[in-house]
């Protein structure tokens, strides 16, 4: 072989495939970047696991936000179901996913006083307007900041003259 033939298989053997310290900085970057990218991932999954939730429950609001609406709020002959305090646990509603959801309602005869006023407080003739809040939480716990995922839902009623 000559000189210059010698040459070209040196430059051909050196040239064929990676070495040892490339294959591991390649594998590592890949592995980082993998381990980022699934974080970035379940970080989506659950955080659109959470808006789903709260949608449903909101969905389920809805039902109660129309019942609470429709009740009668005159000054003779209101409905028992507005009179003013805290209802917790009041019913259970499953939405169209199947998940069951705890309602709870208050029912402030004066939202511009501190703390829920009730009758004892103010009469139930004497009130002319009301604050009603809405809670839906769902009835089989989630974990880490799903746990506590509750909707809210707040409406206002003028006692009709």
């Amino acid at each position: 072989m000559t000189e210059l033939q010698q040459e070209k298989v040196r430059k051909f053997t050196a040239s064929r495939g990676f070495t040892l310290i490339e294959v591991i900085l390649a594998g590592t970057l890949l592995i980082i970047l993998s381990v980022g990218i699934l974080m970035i991932f379940s970080n989506v999954v659950e955080r659109n696991r959470g808006e789903n939730l709260r949608m449903q429950a909101l969905s389920v609001l809805q039902k109660d936000v129309e019942y609470y609406r429709g009740l009668k709020f005159v000054p003779v002959g209101s409905s028992t179901e507005l009179n003013g305090g805290s209802y917790p646990n009041v019913r259970t509603r499953t939405s169209e996913d199947g998940r069951v959801f705890v309602i709870s309602v208050t029912i402030d005869n004066d939202p511009y006083t501190a703390g829920i006023q009730t009758a004892a407080q103010i009469p139930e003739a004497d009130c002319k307007f009301k604050e009603i809040v809405i809670s839906a939480v769902p009835q089989v716990a989630e974990s880490g900041w799903l746990s506590d995922l509750k909707a809210n839902v707040t409406i206002q009623r003028v006692r009709s003259n």
